[in-house]
């Protein structure tokens, strides 16, 4: 990869910009460029490190939808998500699979990636920028709020998060940070660091697998569908392999982390959040396997995104368990997330 020239001093942040009539906010420093989709979820659909002019976040070729304007012949299925996607990261709250809770139907992963959100500017100087971003989605009774901060050459985004029950009943839910990246970031493979220690397979996946399905194991050691061990850290590099995999990493600290770098480890982004929160992290692999609906056998998307359970086709029985958080009417949960990039080949 190479390097390129840049010349900005300090922060920038600037809310005069709209893409398919859906508000984004740009914040800026000398070493990241961050785009934040207001119109859509708040997603963060652009991290760009500056000096080599990388984007690490999935973006699938064609424009973003807004599902205010554009949608297909049918809404009443349960996967708009998909119907949608274009890479990124998304919130998704209160849910993953759809179903049924408390008299709301929830479609796939949730309300608040598709819709809009509102916004404040809370910082603009040179030294800092930050944008406060909230939303309450229709079907819940929840106030979803995040903030995305930037420094002054600091190449790290720092994100606080609360989600407050503002009904006077108990509320169930998941949470999830849907991080994807993609290519050209990981066009030559890549490399998985974290303090992660085990690794399960989902079973309910397509067939084309890289690790069988229902089996956990310590990481980074998988076993491959036909009994043989894989090092599941390694990312093969993008014309190596065609299959559909969804695993879960659990087990780590207080504070779990992971690096996502190049083949050579001396280039890629990392992730710091409370464990005790998000005590997992969902690495879903769609590598040109599934050739149907959505993806076609287009897609190359490596996922590691943060959430409070493990997926569940049957989320109320996950609910009984125990498995989703729980808000009492009027309390509130806050958290920390930092996402920022590495750059060894930087000098000093």
């Amino acid at each position: 990869m190479k390097m390129n020239r840049y010349t900005q001093n300090g922060c920038t942040l600037s809310d005069h910009w709209s893409y398919n009539g859906m508000q984004v906010v740009w914040l800026e420093n000398e070493l990241i460029k961050v785009g934040v989709l207001i119109g859509r979820g708040a997603d963060i659909f652009e991290f760009r490190y500056k000096p080599m002019d990388v984007n690490f976040l999935l973006r699938l070729p064609g424009e973003i939808k807004n599902p205010q304007t554009i949608f297909a012949q049918r809404r009443d299925t349960g996967n708009q998500m998909e119907d949608f996607y274009y890479g990124g990261w998304q919130d998704c709250i209160p849910n993953s699979a759809p179903f049924v809770y408390k008299g709301a139907s929830y479609g796939q992963h949730g309300e608040a990636w598709g819709i809009p959100w509102k916004y404040s500017i809370m910082e603009n100087s040179t030294q800092i920028v930050s944008v406060k971003c909230w939303v309450r989605p229709m079907r819940t009774p929840l106030l979803v709020e995040k903030t995305i901060t930037l420094k002054i050459g600091d190449p790290a985004i720092y994100m606080h998060s609360k989600v407050t029950n503002e009904g006077a009943s108990s509320f169930d839910f998941i949470w999830g940070q849907h991080i994807a990246f993609g290519l050209p970031f990981l066009q030559e493979g890549g490399k998985i660091h974290t303090n992660a220690t085990t690794i399960a397979s989902e079973p309910s996946m397509p067939e084309k697998r890289r690790f069988k399905p229902g089996i956990e194991t310590k990481w980074p050691e998988a076993q491959t569908p036909d009994g043989q061990l894989d090092d599941a850290s390694i990312i093969p590099p993008a014309d190596q392999g065609s299959f559909s995999e969804l695993s879960f990493l659990s087990g780590f600290q207080k504070k779990g982390f992971y690096h996502l770098t190049t083949p050579s480890e001396d280039f890629g982004i990392g992730l710091e959040w409370d464990a005790e929160l998000f005590k997992y992290v969902w690495y879903w692999q769609e590598r040109y396997g599934m050739e149907g609906a959505p993806w076609w056998g287009k897609v190359f998307s490596v996922a590691l995104e943060p959430w409070t359970a493990r997926f569940t086709s049957d989320p109320l029985q996950g609910i009984a368990n125990g498995e989703w958080e729980l808000l009492e009417g009027g309390a509130s949960l806050e958290t920390e997330i930092k996402a920022f990039s590495i750059d060894k080949t930087l000098k000093k």
